[in-house]
């Protein structure tokens, strides 16, 4: 498993250096950066070995040049247990777990830690194969919210709804192909864990079978589905809304 991964452009680099339960490892900066003072003062605060590199060497880093001449490396963000994760969750005021399944596209998964990040989702849970990680895109598109929202990898996503059932949450998940109701027809005064799924596949019968209720967004407009992260973002909303 990889242990290092880069954290490139201005805002999710500066939030990484400004957050003090970051691990960090390296700063690579270019010679002639305008602000190189700045982020040589964040540098020094952590005791932070600091690389000067050119744009090219960045790029390479990366594997993209849109990295605004910073890239930071850490170390990958700890993995959460599904039991300590619960155990948080249960402490809120509204416990509120979100399980994606098999989310393959880095720009949604970094759209949606931001999602959860704003509306204080309390994690999200993961497969720990056949789903994108945590990567330089994922923390980019985040815009830094990776570093606040606790995920768990986990092998069974079966197995860990039927954990989290146990301990009192609902298991909401989101589907067109079979019996549904719509978002604002629910109540989420209990526990609430929203599943959703792959962009392509939507959530596995299996995932299917073992959810309370299965939900929908009713739209007006000519196409049948929204982008995964942008559905995110609108059930979440909806139901913290409700829950006030």
């Amino acid at each position: 498993m990889q242990k290092y991964i880069y954290i490139y452009g201005i805002n999710p680099v500066v939030e990484s250096l400004l957050n003090p339960t970051m691990k960090l490892n390296k700063l690579y900066l270019l010679s002639t950066g305008k602000h190189n003072d700045y982020y040589l003062k964040l540098a020094q605060e952590h005791h932070l070995e600091v690389v000067f590199c050119s744009t090219d060497k960045m790029t390479t880093l990366v594997e993209t040049n849109k990295h605004q001449n910073l890239v930071l490396e850490i170390c990958k963000p700890e993995n959460y247990s599904l039991t300590t994760l619960t155990k948080k969750a249960l402490q809120s005021k509204h416990p509120f777990l979100l399980v994606l399944d098999q989310i393959s596209d880095p720009h949604n998964f970094g759209a949606i830690l931001r999602t959860c990040d704003l509306f204080n989702v309390d994690g999200v849970i993961i497969l720990d194969k056949r789903q994108v990680d945590i990567n330089a895109t994922v923390a980019k598109t985040s815009a830094g919210a990776f570093n606040y929202v606790p995920v768990c990898r986990i092998n069974n996503l079966t197995n860990a709804i039927e954990s989290l059932k146990k301990q009192g949450f609902w298991i909401y998940a989101t589907s067109l192909t079979t019996k549904v109701q719509k978002i604002g027809e629910l109540k989420y005064d209990t526990p609430v864990c929203l599943i959703v799924g792959n962009e392509g596949t939507g959530i596995s019968s299996k995932l299917l079978k073992h959810s309370d209720f299965n939900i929908y967004i009713p739209t007006t407009g000519h196409l049948d589905s929204l982008n995964v992260s942008v559905a995110t973002a609108i059930l979440i909303y909806q139901i913290k809304m409700l829950q006030q």
